[in-house]
């Protein structure tokens, strides 16, 4: 850990943008592609290759995981922060690096069967980026990434003299992508029916049962593909340059169409199991393998075609060129963080507008990551902590079949409680059931605490602690009106007639409990945006979805508009969750110009508390509450 806190120390916002644009080059999708170059445009032995080397060091790899059951770097250490933009994708357990293995296998693997030196050069170098990546981003340790590398270097070089061979003994490939079969298949069986403990993570279970399946699919695509390529097809990797770049384009969208469209009724028709992922790389594969190869004659003679015909393409060709480039001129625009400095917003009359250098801590979910999210436990956590205080608690509303606001994130009521276990069937909607039913649940029944135990599970009955049964807005608001002075923001789930009947409940239950004034009400839906501002205009409320786009393209410009254009007290945003950078000093600033308070969700990272408050956020939407008062300065 001693390195990574060293790596943690060199981070700015340039290399975790250069970093995590190179640890992409390890993803499947880049494997995916360079394989299926390789085999079609360069050398089917060496695509073959490159296929077992991934194929086979993936089946690997998913066993280590599985068995040595690694926690992740900021698990094993909760003082250690990621870079928070690499989470999402670092999922499963941590040891070996899987990223860095692909690297190894795919670039590695080119850099062993290529004669040019600087590609090879390339190649080495891309390798050591990706996994250097994954330890500066903070997902991987260094014991991670060098047991990811060995196994994807042995797997290069170990392979390499048996594949040289192969044009003259072609049994070679139906023997290695046996025993990768063979291996896969014992993998999938380990997984599926070893006595796992009742503490073992489900999902990264699951993940290592789907990856087993694939990775057999894959590997009985090539044993069937193989021979009949080689007895029917017989295909040629050369082509004129021009030839050879569409001949790529539209087979890997052709591949990838193919991988994409048969996910959904493959585990339709297979009831969900994992055995459906084997069928579809299986077909992929094999489709990979003798079905676009079929066009490869003509792409061969160079696409002949009229002259017309070619001056169209030429100029199609030109078109998504000037879109490509304006495509990335766009991104670049948009997800850069602007130089502006962030501004003191003086005059402000909005009071949700903070002072320059202080920022409200609100609770998301009133701080679903520390006590089981929108449950009267985690309001009790929040409010007796002596850790920490709230300004804002966030919650989510919906209405239940006789008309009651309930604290609910979903709409379902799976993901976090007992509810497919009491009503005896899946995806039961909230709205579908009355309050008495609902309060038969344990709205703890599924959450995972920090060291991964689940404390509340299996509590039924009297066993459920009346803190975690669901909460109305009422009790919610009975509570902690007498517990302290707070804000609120609150979110109608809803949506068409609904959302309107739950804006007039919200309305009239705020209005009872005299909290107007310090409710924020937000929605998603634009409908019901619309029913508050005709109906109760004095209700605050954040921004709706197209007034997020509206106010963004106007501070994009810097535009000088009328005071009225912005019918919103608040804008509830993320920072980057969908491509477009809006936390941003130059945002925030013009929030505060047209009087718009900037409140940011959902910052789990302390990192990004403290460079939001560093631009003026007024407030941080966090699961971790206690995480958040350590690093920000909230107002007095």
């Amino acid at each position: 850990m001693s390195f990574l806190y060293f790596l943690e120390g060199l981070r700015t916002p340039v290399l975790n943008g250069f970093f995590s644009a190179i640890t992409a080059l390890g993803g499947e999708s880049v494997f995916i592609v360079l394989a299926i170059v390789v085999y079609w445009c360069v050398s089917k032995r060496d695509g073959y290759y490159l296929i077992a080397a991934g194929v086979g060091g993936t089946v690997v790899n998913q066993f280590l995981k599985i068995t040595c059951q690694v926690p992740r770097p900021w698990v094993r250490d909760p003082d250690f922060t990621i870079v928070e933009s690499a989470r999402e994708g670092a999922t499963g357990y941590s040891f070996p690096s899987g990223h860095s293995q692909n690297t190894a296998v795919s670039f590695g693997g080119i850099a062993r069967f290529t004669k040019k030196t600087w590609l090879r050069w390339v190649c080495i170098v891309i390798v050591a980026l990706v996994a250097l990546s994954r330890m500066y981003l903070g997902v991987h340790t260094p014991a991670d990434v060098g047991v990811g590398l060995a196994i994807g270097l042995v797997l290069v070089f170990g392979l390499y003299p048996l594949f040289q061979r192969s044009e003259e003994k072609p049994r070679i490939v139906l023997i290695v992508f046996g025993v990768i079969s063979a291996l896969a298949l014992a993998a999938a069986l380990f997984v599926e029916f070893y006595a796992w403990p009742a503490d073992i993570d489900s999902e990264n279970l699951a993940e290592a049962l789907k990856n087993s399946y694939t990775m057999l699919g894959c590997a009985l695509g090539v044993l069937v593909g193989c021979p009949l390529e080689r007895k029917y097809i017989k295909f040629d990797t050369k082509a004129p340059a021009f030839a050879q770049v569409l001949k790529v384009v539209f087979g890997v969208a052709f591949v990838m169409l193919l991988r994409t469209a048969l996910k959904s009724p493959l585990l339709a028709l297979f009831g969900g199991y994992d055995v459906a992922h084997a069928v579809r790389y299986f077909i992929v594969v094999v489709a990979a393998i003798l079905v676009w190869p079929l066009t490869f004659p003509w792409f061969a003679r160079g696409c002949p075609m009229g002259k017309k015909v070619k001056k169209a393409l030429k100029i199609l060709g030109i078109i998504l060129l000037v879109l490509v480039v304006l495509l990335g001129i766009l991104y670049w625009v948009v997800t850069r963080d602007s130089s502006a400095a962030p501004e003191e917003s003086d005059g402000a009359t909005n009071p949700l507008i903070t002072s320059l250098g202080t920022t409200m801590l609100s609770g998301h979910r009133a701080g679903g990551g520390i006590a089981p999210e929108n449950t009267m436990m985690a309001l009790k956590n929040c409010v007796e902590s002596d850790e920490y205080e709230l300004d804002i608690f966030e919650f989510d509303l919906h209405l239940t079949a006789d008309g009651e606001l309930v604290l609910l994130h979903d709409s379902t009521l799976d993901r976090t409680s007992d509810a497919v276990e009491y009503f005896g069937e899946e995806n039961v909607d909230v709205g579908t059931k009355t309050l008495a039913e609902l309060k038969n649940l344990n709205m703890g029944a599924q959450f995972e605490a920090d060291d991964g135990t689940m404390p509340y599970a299996g509590l039924t009955g009297d066993e459920v602690p009346d803190d975690l049964r669901i909460i109305t807005l009422e009790e919610t608001l009975e509570y902690l009106e007498s517990a302290g002075d707070y804000g609120y923001i609150i979110e109608i789930k809803n949506s068409d007639e609904l959302g309107y009947e739950a804006a007039d409940k919200l309305y009239a239950i705020l209005s009872e409990y005299g909290c107007l004034e310090k409710t924020v009400v937000g929605t998603f839906h634009n409908e019901v945006t619309a029913y508050m501002d005709e109906n109760y205009p004095d209700m605050l409320r954040s921004a709706g979805v197209m007034e997020c786009v509206k106010f963004y393209l106007c501070a994009l410009l810097n535009l000088n508009v009328d005071e009225d254009t912005f019918g919103f007290q608040a804008l509830q945003i993320p920072t980057t969750d969908y491509v477009i950078n809006l936390g941003t000093a130059r945002v925030v600033n013009y929030a505060h110009r047209y009087n718009i308070a900037v409140q940011y969700w959902t910052i789990d990272d302390p990192e990004e508390m403290a460079r939001l408050q560093s631009i003026g956020a007024d407030a941080v939407m966090t699961n971790y509450p206690d995480i958040a008062a350590a690093v920000l300065n909230q107002p007095d």
